[in-house]
């Protein structure tokens, strides 16, 4: 899916269900990549999943205030 349409979802109507919908898959994301990084990889692979979890945390940041800015005050 294009970037451009997600932000189409996102500040159309129904808006609040599809961040919902988009944080369901960020929250899932996090938790399959703490599995990951629990059950045991090389520091190789380690290095580069650990910026992810800071990736994940900004997007559903980005998620709130796309939804945020779609309604404003």
């Amino acid at each position: 899916m294009e970037l451009l349409e997600i932000e189409r979802e996102l500040a159309g109507e129904g808006k609040e269900a599809a961040m919902e919908k988009y944080d369901r898959v960020l929250v899932a994301l996090g938790e399959r990549l703490a599995q990951a990084m629990t059950a045991g990889m090389t520091p190789a692979e380690y290095g580069k999943c650990e910026p992810l979890k800071d990736v994940v945390v900004v997007a559903r940041k980005l998620l709130r205030l796309q939804i945020r800015d779609a309604n404003p005050a």
